[in-house]
């Protein structure tokens, strides 16, 4: 018994190791549209002798049909952002201030607010992570789409087309939660999926996709 035990343990040990190589020795498919994105970028990055931190994106359409020019940073920390958010909440006096939520609804967002950002959701897919390529921080493209994804602190904004805007019943939690996420600093990190055929400023240079 103790030998076929013994045996047993060794054949699961070694399928195990079999598996742990195979995974290890996948690749990663990478397209060809993808790989042009890839080293455009790159190459933008490579000639700013202080880093790429500013794009501007001109002509951006949301899902609602709004156009707009937008000015992020991507090298804003976002950690550090957070920081402060909490320590905001955490000194705001709601009573000082008008809301359109009740006081209770407002008491109960921030500290809702407060626990999320102490103990953040930090559940994630290997297989969404394998399915970028991530070239700086806040810069990232879908290596079959070849989509360019932008994630930074928004400085500004100008809307040149007014999107149509589906009416929502959010609960009076999610209202509340909303009036206190406008004094946040973190409720200013957009995400940009840009596809090819768009363009994009980086460092005064125009980049087309």
């Amino acid at each position: 018994m103790a030998v076929t035990k013994i045996s047993l343990i060794f054949a699961i040990s070694i399928n195990q190791l079999k598996k742990k190589q195979m995974t290890t020795t996948q690749q990663i498919t990478i397209s060809d549209v993808a790989t042009n994105v890839i080293n455009l970028v790159k190459k933008a990055l490579s000639n700013s002798p202080t880093g790429v931190t500013f794009f501007s994106v001109k002509n951006y359409t949301n899902k609602f049909g709004e156009v707009s020019n937008q000015k992020i940073n991507v090298g804003t920390n976002y950690g550090k952002m957070k920081l402060k958010d909490i320590e905001t909440l955490q000194n705001l006096d709601i009573t000082k201030m008008q809301w359109k939520s009740s006081m209770v609804d407002i008491e109960i967002a921030r500290t809702a607010l407060i626990e999320a950002f102490i103990s953040p959701d930090k559940a994630r897919s290997e297989g969404q992570t394998d399915a970028y390529t991530v070239i700086s921080n806040g810069i990232k493209v879908h290596n079959e789409t070849g989509v360019l994804y932008l994630y930074g602190y928004r400085v500004r904004k100008t809307v040149l087309v007014e999107g149509i805007y589906p009416t929502v019943k959010s609960s009076a939690s999610t209202i509340a939660k909303n009036e206190l996420r406008k004094l946040l600093r973190t409720n200013k990190f957009v995400n940009f999926g840009l596809e090819v055929g768009n363009e994009l400023t980086a460092s005064g240079k125009t980049l087309s996709l």
